[in-house]
């Protein structure tokens, strides 16, 4: 079964200007009205403008969660013992790069919540499990160890469009790693993100602002519908940016800085040009795919969509340790969402009080981005089963059952209890299986479990 948030899109390739007749209808180009070889979005349904945004942007969320944890998969499995120091040193400095990527990702899911709240659309931290094959995401969604093909994709993700490829003169280079990429299949898997991006800004701009007003345009949101006082649910810099300038966390209270936050997140995307380019993720894994060896790998050997359960697609985890360790993951993954998910239903106090019920929400997601990064070396460094110990383990990123918040805010903590209460059950029984050396964190990681369940009991108010 597809993708429900596919049924109402569709991507085509028009033909090429030369082989277009006189008369004949054109498709919408995102991003401008002059057909190309590049490819387009096609909205199939009959929707509101407001609508349409709001269901463009949760495909935008998806995109942005699903890249993010694909290039923190493919960073977390990049070095390890069977490298020289030379090699290790190229492979530290790509696995900057990825993280770096990733964390640039979470910013641009956090822009997209914002600009959801600004239209009043509800926020969204859903994506599909692997196996996935949905024309809604940019290919599919695989958890995979770094390698050329995995970053070949990762460039025609982030590529900008053909006409900006044709004036940096990579064109024909972009079309050999097309051409590379197809050996792992149909090129139609891989869209721009870009696209998508440029299709909703249109939804923000009022005629008169689009690069054309004249050229054939979906129509915008009406203002009323934009919703200034909403920046009070929105997250800001401060809050989510960790101090680092790179992180465009954006925040919008009208239809110009909404497009204009669209706008700066595809340009970190795909680089607005030839100065920006080392520093979009289009340079980044094009210079990664460049340099990339053809004799040695940067990657341990980890598990290609790791799993828990027997019947799901994937690399099975049947080490005991492993699986408690999976499985811890996956408790604090879910976390990360739900706490996300509360802290968009908290209105932000004007100084930003960390001790505040959003600033606790906000301060254990961050915690929890730390804890899944240590859980995720830790899996890598494990076998995947006692049949398969030459393969490493690693972290599912399963989603859980559900990420819908219940009505009243006490039972909202209440779930938050639930998961820790279950983590330190999981902890538990890592302090008598797993190494020795990773006890000193277990026990950490549980006091601070502790803590947060002290914080969250008169907020439940049993």
């Amino acid at each position: 079964m597809g993708s429900r948030l596919m049924r109402h899109l569709v991507w085509e390739r028009p033909p090429k200007i030369s082989s277009l007749k006189s008369g004949a209808p054109v498709a919408l180009v995102a991003g401008g009205s002059t057909p190309s070889a590049t490819e387009t979005l096609k909205i199939d349904a009959s929707l509101t403008p407001r609508d349409t945004a709001i269901y463009l942007l949760h495909i935008g969320a998806e995109i942005e969660q699903m890249l993010m944890v694909q290039y923190l998969y493919a960073g977390y499995s990049v070095g390890g013992p069977h490298l020289t120091p030379e090699q290790n040193q190229i492979a530290a400095n790509w696995r900057q790069n990825i993280l770096k990527v990733a964390r640039e990702e979470m910013a641009h899911l956090a822009t997209v919540q914002n600009l959801l709240t600004l239209i009043g659309g509800p926020v969204t931290f859903d994506r599909e499990d692997f196996p996935n094959a949905s024309g809604m995401y940019p290919f599919p969604f695989t958890l995979e160890p770094l390698t050329k093909s995995s970053v070949g994709r990762y460039v025609l993700a982030e590529v900008p469009s053909d006409d900006v490829l044709e004036k940096l003169g990579l064109l024909k280079e972009v079309q050999a790693i097309e051409a590379y990429v197809d050996s792992d299949g149909p090129r139609d898997k891989v869209h721009r993100v870009g696209i998508l991006y440029s299709k909703i800004k249109e939804y923000f701009l009022l005629p008169k602002l689009r690069e054309d007003p004249t050229a054939p345009a979906p129509p915008f949101i009406p203002s009323s519908d934009i919703r200034a006082e909403s920046i009070r649910f929105q997250v800001r810099p401060e809050e989510w940016g960790l101090g680092q300038a790179d992180l465009l966390i954006l925040s919008a209270a009208d239809r110009k800085a909404a497009a204009d936050a669209i706008q700066k997140i595809s340009d970190q995307g795909e680089g607005s040009g030839i100065d920006d380019l080392p520093n979009s993720h289009f340079g980044r894994f094009l210079d990664i795919y460049r340099n990339f060896p053809e004799d040695w790998s940067p990657a341990k050997p980890v598990a290609k969509n790791p799993k828990l359960c027997a019947d799901d697609e994937g690399d099975l985890i049947t080490d005991e340790v492993a699986r408690i360790w999976a499985d811890l993951f996956n408790l604090r993954y879910r976390l990360l969402l739900m706490l996300l998910t509360h802290s968009f239903h908290i209105e932000s106090t004007v100084e930003g009080d960390p001790k505040s019920p959003r600033g606790l929400l906000i301060s254990w997601a961050f915690g929890e981005m730390y804890h899944l990064r240590s859980i995720s070396e830790i899996l890598m460094g494990l076998p995947l089963g006692d049949e398969t110990r030459e393969i490493c383990a690693g972290p599912p990123f399963l989603m859980p059952y559900s990420l819908a918040l219940p009505v009243h805010e006490n039972n909202r903590w209440r779930g938050h209890r639930d998961l820790l209460t279950a983590s330190n059950q999981s902890i538990a029984m890592l302090l008598e299986k797993a190494a020795p050396e990773t006890h000193a964190y277990l026990n950490a990681f549980a006091a601070a479990n502790d803590r947060a369940l002290l914080q969250i009991a008169p907020l439940i108010g049993d």
